[in-house]
């Protein structure tokens, strides 16, 4: 699941079992904080297994039950666009662990603050939390009441947004994903307006607590939607479509004595991931990916196209790229980098491979070929 679909099966939970997070699980959020710190200057941190800030009904109103991991939502106190990146970076870490199977709940005040702020640095500023873990798979009676009592019905697109009759489809689709951000309140405190520039423009339209984070979010599910572009920060800020590039590649793989070993390539900038690269022409995606793969690996593979997965990512300012990823085996070749595009390669584990993986849309493309080769399999049988 990509966090755009994670959009529209979010929903805020607040009721959590036991069971820790996996060192695994624990790593991959870790991988996109870090992502989001880098790019933001902000100081996000996940922290687990310590209850404190929620282990009493008097600290978090009786709101909140079984907490021991949340999300840390901090930065900069001298930031002037603090909040609004804490929603904008938080909902991306947010939507990420809805991905990964885990319930979550954005927390403005329902929590000890005095003890979050202890870990935060000197300097820095704590806007809120969001709680993250394992839920029931079928909601609580306290859930489902809780859900009735604090969920308004959803405000419709013509009461968040103007100039839907004339804006481009990607403009409408923009405002359809901020139908399900969640917000303080649920008050989604803003408008969407569709200018002579051609550019969309969020405003906020209140000002009560929080409504700084609610924008933030609001404009990250927009721009998902949307399918990439860039905002400037602030109420009034402009959203710019981003120009749409497309690449294909492959998670090879191949039988070992000890299971499945995954190629992983160390690419030229430094990151570790998979083969691929550019279509070309007339190219069809399948002839892109084996194309790629041989000019990076020296490899000739076969296709397995039943196995079809997008990753969607802003490479540089300005543009969107989607990735398209099938699974392979290769069939002949010999294996040699491309010296320009490829620094080293070889064959791991899962394990492995999982923790090589620099970002965590790779590791989750690579446990998706995993299930889907399991399943594979065991229909083979």
């Amino acid at each position: 699941m990509t966090i755009s679909e994670a959009i529209s099966v979010r929903t805020s939970l607040r009721t959590y079992l036991p069971d820790p997070l996996t060192p695994e699980q624990r790593r991959e959020l870790g991988k996109v904080i870090d992502m989001c710190n880098r790019r933001s200057g902000l100081h996000f941190r996940l922290v687990c297994d310590r209850p404190g800030p929620f282990d009493s009904i008097k600290k978090s109103y009786g709101m909140l039950k079984g907490v021991r991991n949340f999300i840390v939502f901090a930065g900069p106190e001298n930031d002037p666009n603090l909040e609004e990146k804490c929603g904008y970076y938080g909902e991306q870490v947010v939507l990420t662990a809805v991905s990964m199977g885990l319930g979550t709940c954005w927390v403005g005040g329902t929590y000890d603050r005095k003890e979050c702020l202890e870990l935060i640095e000197p300097g820095e500023k704590l806007v809120c939390v969001a709680t993250v873990g394992f839920t029931p798979k079928e909601p609580t009676g306290r859930e489902k009441l809780l859900a009735k009592t604090i969920r308004p019905k959803r405000r419709s697109a013509a009461d968040l947004a103007e100039g839907l009759d004339r804006a481009p489809d990607w403009y409408a689709d923009g405002v359809a994903a901020v139908q399900l951000a969640p917000s303080a309140m649920n008050r989604q405190g803003y408008r969407f307006t569709w200018g002579q520039d051609a550019a969309a423009r969020a405003s906020l339209t209140d000002t009560g607590s929080f409504s700084l984070v609610d924008l933030g979010i609001a404009k990250l599910h927009f721009e998902l939607g949307a399918h990439g572009g860039e905002w400037m920060w602030g109420g009034g800020g402009a959203f710019r479509k981003a120009r749409e590039e497309k690449s294909c590649g492959a998670v090879p793989w191949r039988m070992g004595p000890r299971g499945r070993r995954y190629l992983m390539v160390r690419h030229v900038g430094g990151h570790w991931g998979f083969p691929k690269g550019h279509m070309e022409g007339d190219e069809t995606e399948a002839e892109t990916a084996m194309r790629e793969i041989l000019e990076e690996t020296g490899l000739e593979v076969e296709l397995d196209t039943g196995f079809r997965q997008v990753v969607t990512y802003s490479p540089k300012r300005g543009v969107v790229k989607d990735v398209v990823f099938f699974v392979a085996q290769p069939v002949g070749g010999k294996e040699r980098p491309q010296k320009s595009e490829v620094s080293s390669m070889g064959w791991f584990s899962l394990r492995s491979a999982r923790e090589m993986a620099t970002y965590a849309t790779d590791e989750e493309i690579l446990l998706a070929a995993e299930a889907y080769l399991n399943e594979k399999e065991e229909l083979s049988h």
